[in-house]
């Protein structure tokens, strides 16, 4: 048995026999096309991955978390912490084809890559049971747990909802939920999609949007949005994360910098907002400190252009000064970023894979999402520290934030299986939707 499995092993019998310290208890859309374009090539990379590793003894009650996590990162091997650092799609387990069962072929993919996370869309959510029984399956055959993500913001966007055979509570759009003027909605409705979502297996949802819709003509946001006003936005915002998180749910605030005030959509071609950073601090900000400062475990980076912010016209998704200088730095940041989908037009239109990869993780980006071909982006950050272009210790710091996030969440402990037939659509969360229209 390699070394890492013996630390995991270790970690989940103390997980599951000692209560687990939640710092806060009270605590883009990635992809509305449906359809991946593009095809993995066949990549060269260690096929030894996991092998030949020694078997390091943990402490064990007495471990903090950062000792935990250090034991984790120490029993890893290179290309084992790169893979954490992605997540794709799950029909890129299947040859992408739409996946709806795990085959030997994607448990291997699993296996060899050690991948940070998958996200599911609404091909690959067909039944309850077929389901769980995905999910299940993707986590058994990975060594670290992996981010179970999906897209779940309420309204027009609802992966799960919006299927019949789910019977899911159906939830307003945000917007909806913004004109009530009560943020305890957000909070009722963060509730309400945290334990539908978690019954299934989710354990990240990318939500809630945090764009202040300034702009009547954009018909990206929207009513995705929960309005114009920003410390509204914000508070509903707030509460909104801390219901999701409450329920062990990952919530991920997006599109920073702020794509409400533009018209383009980033999934077809380039975005660009015209607006200097005072602006920026006056309003598109606002919901996004609300969002830190209710804890908000990670930040999703739109594909937009803000040219008098960043003078080299990056996307904000590659932009060092955008990711480290204002996010990370001014706005005190340490949760996980994520790159909005990486096969979107405003990224594959001017990018290849190994570059578009490398250029996020040196803005200082934690977590690529969606990146097609993965395998060749995977390649080109090993290339790249290989090259001296990036450190190792730059990559430790991303699967460190990853491993604290999995850690809080408890996703290295089996938690009791939930009743998610009896859950979803549930007495209980019609009744809180019910309260909020009252």
């Amino acid at each position: 048995m390699n070394r890492i499995i013996c630390l995991l092993v270790v970690l989940v019998f103390l997980m599951t026999g000692c209560s687990f310290d939640e710092n806060n208890q009270n605590d883009n859309v990635t992809k509305e096309e449906e359809n991946i374009n593009g095809t993995d090539n066949e990549v060269i990379v260690d096929e030894n991955v996991g092998e030949d590793k020694e078997t390091k003894d943990i402490d064990t009650i007495d471990k903090t978390d950062d000792e935990k996590i250090d034991d984790i990162i120490d029993g890893m091997t290179l290309e084992e912490k790169i893979g954490q650092m992605f997540i794709i799609d799950a029909d890129s387990l299947n040859g992408n084809t739409v996946l709806t069962e795990l085959d030997d072929s994607g448990r291997e993919l699993l296996e060899k890559y050690n991948l940070g996370g998958v996200i599911f869309f609404k091909n690959n959510i067909d039944t309850i049971a077929q389901t769980e029984k995905l999910i299940d399956d993707i986590q058994e055959a990975s060594e670290i747990p992996l981010f179970i993500s999906v897209d779940e913001e309420g309204g027009i966007v609802s992966r799960i909802a919006k299927n019949p055979n789910m019977h899911a509570t159906i939830l307003p759009d945000n917007k909806e939920i913004g004109d009530t003027k009560k943020p305890e909605n957000a909070y009722k409705i963060g509730k309400i999609l945290g334990r539908e979502i978690s019954s299934l297996g989710f354990n990240m949802n990318f939500a809630p949007v945090a764009d202040v819709n300034t702009n009547p003509d954009n018909t990206v946001i929207g009513v995705r949005a929960y309005g114009s006003d920003e410390y509204l936005v914000g508070d509903m915002v707030y509460n909104c994360v801390k219901g999701l998180q409450e329920e062990n749910v990952s919530a991920v605030v997006k599109h920073f910098p702020g794509h409400g005030d533009t018209t383009n959509d980033t999934h077809l071609g380039s975005v660009v907002i015209n607006h200097d950073i005072e602006r920026l601090r006056e309003i598109e900000f606002v919901p996004f400190k609300k969002g830190i400062e209710a804890d908000v475990d990670g930040v999703m980076l739109a594909h937009i252009k803000a040219p008098l912010i960043d003078e080299t016209n990056t996307e904000a998704s590659l932009s060092k000064k955008i990711v480290t200088d204002i996010l990370r730095k001014e706005l005190g940041y340490d949760g996980l970023v994520i790159t909005d989908a990486l096969n979107m037009g405003a990224i594959v239109n001017q990018y290849g894979t190994k570059e578009v990869c490398l250029k996020a993780v040196e803005a200082g980006v934690d977590i690529l999402l969606m990146p097609i071909p993965f395998k060749e982006g995977y390649t080109g950050i090993l290339e790249a520290i290989d090259s001296g272009i990036i450190s190792e210790d730059r990559v430790d710091k991303s699967v460190r934030r990853i491993l604290r996030v999995k850690l809080k969440r408890e996703l290295f402990s089996r938690s009791s299986a939930k009743d998610a037939d009896e859950i979803l659509g549930g007495k209980e969360n019609r009744e809180l939707l019910d309260s909020i229209f009252k």
